[in-house]
């Protein structure tokens, strides 16, 4: 499952930070070299200490709350899905996108980028990982629309619009 855009936590952080002007993209960068990030399953890639000067646009995966309920609803009342679907909206965005577009929503002019060097310390306080929006986040729901759901909130404008507005 994507990151659920709705009334929880990780919405009312990304909205709080964009309202005070901290709504800019997180930018990778250099930061000192450990051994955290080990990819996952048998061959995993990469070292685990690289990393990638994404400048905000790391891929965002995204699914609306009313997406994720209709749509596990649809799974369940439809035999021929089975196995592993991906819940996610059809249009993935990036972080600078995303950004941007809660910074329009909740009228910030300026949203100051959290560098790498700022979000370790930060996410450390909080225990909790920087790679969370640092990396690449690109899943597609190729099942889910190919056993024939439709989004209600297919776009992010206006998918964080309505969230926004709750």
């Amino acid at each position: 499952m994507a990151i659920v855009l709705g009334d929880g936590p990780a919405t009312a952080t990304l909205v709080r930070l964009a309202r005070i002007g901290l709504g800019g993209p997180q930018v990778d960068g250099w930061w000192f070299p450990h051994r955290r990030y080990h990819g996952i399953g048998a061959n995993p890639t990469g070292s685990g200490t690289r990393t990638h000067h994404s400048r905000g646009r790391q891929k965002f995966s995204w699914i609306h709350i009313d997406d994720v309920v209709k749509a596990v609803k649809f799974i369940v009342e439809n035999d021929a899905l089975d196995g592993p679907v991906n819940l996610s909206a059809p249009r993935i965005s990036d972080n600078r996108t995303l950004m941007a577009t809660l910074r329009r929503r909740v009228g910030a002019a300026v949203g100051l980028p959290a560098f790498r060097w700022m979000l370790e310390p930060a996410m450390l306080i909080l225990r909790t990982e920087p790679e969370l929006v640092l990396k690449s986040r690109w899943v597609t729901p190729e099942r889910l629309l190919q056993a024939g759901y439709t989004f209600t909130w297919p776009d992010l404008g206006p998918a964080i619009n309505d969230v926004v507005k709750r």
